[in-house]
């Protein structure tokens, strides 16, 4: 679970791999030889190996990858919808560059993700169109302070990693 908005040969570099995490899936269906040669290659690379199953895994992917690269494209595609988005660019810092960074990585790469992952990915999109809706109502109803609690609950997101 590694990497970077830029994709292509051009994208790769030395220090992709080593201490990021590779998921191995459904380790009981392959050979005991094959498992064991993929095992030292990642090792070798100095990779994190994390075991799971497959349903696990395309439920977690959902969540920490996929949606958020489909959030990052309909926030570029928003501004870029917009009347002047150049003129709303000339205002963006660091945080609006943060979130539509992937947003820049591989169509096809991520059309076809999406594909392989619909239905969790569809039900990422459950979960997250329940919080924006929660939170488009607490705006519509002028409900500040519970606003700023809903907000306090996402900051205790990093005190898990």
């Amino acid at each position: 679970m590694s990497g970077t908005e830029n994709f292509g040969p051009k994208a790769a570099f030395k220090e992709l791999l080593p201490h990021h995490i590779i998921v191995l899936t459904d380790l009981e269906q392959s050979g005991e030889f094959q498992a064991a040669m993929a095992k030292e290659i990642f090792i070798a690379l100095k990779m994190n190996i994390i075991k799971m199953d497959s349903k696990s895994h395309d439920n977690h992917a959902a969540f920490i990858s996929h949606l958020p690269h489909i959030i990052s494209y309909a926030l570029a595609n928003t501004v870029l919808s917009q009347q002047n988005p150049k003129d709303i660019l000339a205002l963006a810092g660091g945080g609006f560059k943060s979130m539509v960074r992937i947003a820049k990585s591989s169509p096809k790469m991520w059309s076809d993700v999406s594909k392989q992952n619909k239905q969790e990915l569809l039900k990422s999109f459950e979960a997250f169109q329940k919080e924006l809706d929660f939170a488009i109502n607490l705006i519509q109803n002028d409900k500040w302070k519970e606003l700023e609690e809903w907000m306090a609950k996402a900051n205790s997101l990093y005190a898990i990693f």
